[in-house]
This record gives C-alpha cells, sequence and structure tokens, in this order.
C-alpha cells in the first residue's frame, strides 16, 4: 500500500472508530500495571484480572511492592505467564517508589525524550510499553506499535522489516501529531476486529477498496 492509500484508509478509519481511551482518570501506576500485564494476553482478560486485583487492593506502589507474590499471581494468573509477571510488577513498584515516591505524575511534565529513558530505564520496561504509557497517560504523540498494528504494517508492506522503531518512525510520517494517541487505538481496533492474524475478516474490512495484502481475500458477489 502506498503512502497516499494509507492516509486514506486511517482517515476513513478514524472517523468510524468510536474508540476511546481506556486509561483516561486511572492512576498512571496501574495504567504501567495494566500496560504490563497485557503482553500475551488480550484485552478483555487484562481489564477482568486488573478489576480483581482492584478489588482486592490499591493497585498502587507502595501496596504492590508488600503485596503476597503468591496472592498476586493467584489474581492475576488469568492473563498469562503470571508467575513471571509477578517478580516484575513488585520490583517495578519498589523502584517507583524509590525513584519517584511512588508517583508516576512526576514524569508528566518532563520533555518526551527524557520522559521515555525514563520509564524504559524502569525493570522490565521497553519500548512499546513506555510509548503505551506516554501517549495513554501523559498525551504524548510517540504512536506505539503492538502486534496488532505490526501486522497491519507488514501486511500493508509499510515497511521492509517488522522492527519496533522502524514502525513507528513511517506511522509517524504518516499520521499527523494531533491523530497519533488516538490513531494508535483505531489501528488496534482494526486489527483486532477486522485485520486478524488467521482469519482477516474482509468481508466486513471498510477500507478493503484501498487494500493489497497477500492475504485480502474476493468478496462474495
Amino acid at each position: 500500500m502506498d503512502d497516499a492509500s494509507f492516509r486514506k484508509a486511517f482517515d476513513r478509519l478514524w472517523r468510524r472508530s468510536r474508540v476511546v481511551n481506556w486509561a483516561e482518570g486511572r492512576d498512571p501506576f496501574e495504567i504501567l500495571v495494566s500496560i504490563v500485564m497485557s503482553q500475551n494476553s488480550t484485552d478483555a482478560v487484562t481489564e477482568r484480572v486488573m478489576r480483581a486485583l482492584a478489588a482486592e487492593m490499591p493497585v498502587r506502589p507502595a501496596t504492590i511492592a508488600q503485596a503476597n507474590a503468591a496472592k498476586l499471581v493467584r489474581i492475576l494468573r488469568p492473563a498469562g505467564l503470571a508467575p513471571q509477571k509477578v517478580p516484575r510488577i513488585r520490583q517495578l513498584a519498589r523502584e517507583i517508589l524509590r525513584r519517584y515516591n511512588g508517583d508516576l505524575a512526576n514524569l508528566l511534565d518532563v520533555p518526551t525524550a527524557a520522559a521515555r529513558e525514563a520509564l524504559m530505564d524502569l525493570p522490565g520496561i521497553g519500548p512499546k510499553t513506555a510509548d503505551v504509557w506516554l501517549s495513554l497517560v501523559a498525551e504524548r504523540d510517540t504512536m506505539p506499535v503492538d502486534t496488532h498494528i505490526a501486522r497491519i504494517a507488514q501486511r500493508w508492506r509499510l515497511v521492509p522489516r517488522a522492527r519496533y522503531e522502524d514502525i513507528t518512525a513511517k506511522l509517524k510520517e504518516l499520521i499527523p501529531p494531533r491523530r497519533r494517541a488516538r490513531g494508535h487505538l483505531v489501528l488496534i481496533q482494526f486489527g483486532r476486529d477486522v485485520c486478524q492474524a488467521r482469519r482477516p475478516r474482509c468481508e466486513i474490512c471498510p477500507v478493503y477498496g484501498f487494500c493489497d495484502a497477500d492475504v485480502k481475500r474476493p468478496r462474495a458477489t
């Protein structure tokens, strides 16, 4: 797909989508934990386990740092890899207490590059997690890339390689700053609901006419 076609397809998806920022009004640390828990999980399962966790204890650094590890694993197990994720979020909580007195809001006024570097310096936080947090919580134009967006970028041949930084850079070139925060949610929704991994739902695709993916299937006439 050439750049002009992508811009038209994205604009159509943007106008049709009713996606909202799920992080709005929530605590910055809770959002960071949600992003970590979402890895190797679905949005629905992540939301369910985070509600279960919040019902048991405040999702704040001081509480998570001192929480019983076995209890956390039990609560968070449905999201997958709980025995690996729980030590990460407990270490993360301890470091945020030590470095920021437990308040990630301290990063909200820091320039984007410095805030991204600070987040990635925390244990277990990579580029994607840092970019999602900065986009949803701090409203920065980081243009995060998840598995759905990476799949779309590859199918539409926007980039020659599926490297995170390459896809992010290309999407920043194609999507204006004011549209990037919501735009990444729009593309995730499209990838999750329509341009699915195993069998894309070409029969309901709103941008079928722009698509030139190898997996594109003919529509019934």
